[in-house]
């Protein structure tokens, strides 16, 4: 080798060496994002996570709680999704560097990914307006409300709500009757299965099991003395006599049936009169012992639970209710008159004057007021329900286990409670 190679090389060797302390010299130097890292990752701007779920998309925000704060703060955002792979990479910002401390976390621990995700649904919404501690305030509002004019709401009130019943049940009545003809098929299919499978399949043997020894057991003995003293009372002269007259041609008959009547009205009655007591008793200790009865109180509910669950009568009974109530125009023409009456306008004016007041204060709470600005939890479902925003979030912590060993990508579980977007936009008001 030449002294000129040599030269040559030694050269290159301490280029190289300039040019990466060079670069360490710079990247030490930038304010800019540091990874997200444990003591045993490389350090790296970005992590990756397994999304099994294939829910993530890009700009899907990650937070995490500053612990000495109590609050979240956005620490980074899906930078990239691969469909093929179900993993995600998510883009980290700082402080969640590996040389400063930081609040969010220890960093000689392994982060946990959590996946939350917000439906929409009435549950959700409800949720987020009114927190526990939210609804416990109003409660206690309305509470207090009532009590200082529930009296005169409900005399107010009172006779509306009796007035729309006593009016409703005949319409209902008559459009439930309308609707079970029109599906008279339909009811004779379902009530005939439930004959063969239900009433003979399981309540015949049940009440041959359960039910006759309870009925002779306590109602054997009034029986017995009723009927004896009916055969006492009964002439077999008397019914003997007129049944002949019936049979023979002759032109007055039903004399049988006008001795039967005058039988059990002027005998009959009085007898079952003189032991009402004794019968009184024998059904009350016959309930009873039905009601105590384990295996008779189990096969009526797995009997009765059969019946909801079946689609046929279930969607049959559904169609019903529909038709009979729900889309019933009598029914609603009856409400509207009865609601919007000069005396019920009357009667609802001096109600919402009494609950004017906290109406208002609810409505300050839930949305918020013009000099305090909006709610959070209003501002959340609004860039939720009105701008489809806020649907899919991450939030990072540390794992319960210590010192386990991080998972490469990092296993992205699913939240199974329903919270919040951890933090509020709103438009500055500079």
């Amino acid at each position: 080798m030449t002294t000129r190679t040599i030269r040559s090389l030694g050269a290159v060797f301490w280029i190289v060496c300039l040019v990466v302390v060079g670069g360490w010299l710079v990247a030490s130097s930038r304010g800019g994002a540091q990874p997200l890292v444990s003591a045993v990752w490389t350090p790296t701007n970005s992590v990756e996570l397994s999304d099994p779920t294939a829910t993530l998309s890009v700009g899907d925000a990650a937070f995490a709680k500053d612990v000495s704060a109590d609050e979240w703060h956005q620490v980074g955002h899906v930078l990239r999704v691969d469909p093929d792979t179900k993993t995600a990479t998510l883009s980290l910002y700082e402080p969640l560097d590996q040389d400063r401390e930081t609040s969010f976390w220890d960093r000689r621990q392994p982060i946990e990914a959590t996946l939350h995700r917000s439906s929409g649904k009435v549950d959700d919404v409800i949720a987020t307006l009114l927190p526990r501690p939210k609804r416990e305030q109003l409660a206690q509002k309305i509470s207090a409300a009532m009590r200082e004019h529930g009296e005169e709401i409900s005399e107010a009130m009172l006779p509306l709500v009796f007035e729309t019943v006593r009016q409703s049940l005949p319409v209902i009545e008559s459009e439930l009757a309308a609707s079970l003809r029109r599906h008279d098929a339909e009811i004779e299919t379902i009530s005939a299965r439930f004959r063969e499978d239900i009433i003979q399949g399981q309540m015949v043997p049940l009440v041959r099991t359960e039910v006759l020894p309870v009925l002779r057991l306590h109602g054997r003995g009034p029986a017995e003395e009723i009927g004896r003293e009916i055969w006492g009372k009964a002439s077999l002269w008397r019914f003997g006599w007129r049944a002949l007259y019936d049979s023979a041609p002759l032109p007055e008959r039903e004399l049988v049936r006008e001795e039967w009547s005058r039988f059990v009205e002027e005998e009959v009655v009085p007898i079952v009169e003189n032991h009402l007591d004794e019968i009184a008793e024998a059904v009350e200790a016959i309930l009873r012992d039905l009601a105590a009865n384990d295996v008779l109180r189990e096969r009526l509910g797995d009997v009765a639970l059969q019946i909801v669950n079946d689609d046929e009568a279930r969607d049959l009974l559904r169609t019903i209710v529909m038709e009979a109530i729900v889309d019933n125009e009598r029914l609603r023409q009856v409400w509207v008159n009865v609601w919007t009456s000069p005396e019920a306008r009357e009667k609802l004016r001096a109600a919402g004057e009494r609950l004017e007041p906290v109406i208002r204060e609810i409505g300050d709470e839930v949305m918020g007021t013009r000099s305090d600005g909006i709610e959070p939890g209003f501002a959340r479902v609004l860039r939720n329900q009105i701008l489809g925003k806020d649907k899919v979030w991450i939030t990072l912590k540390n794992e319960s286990a210590s010192g386990a060993h991080p998972a490469r990508p990092i296993a992205l579980r699913v939240a199974t409670d329903f919270t919040p977007y951890p933090i509020v936009h709103l438009a500055s008001p500079e």
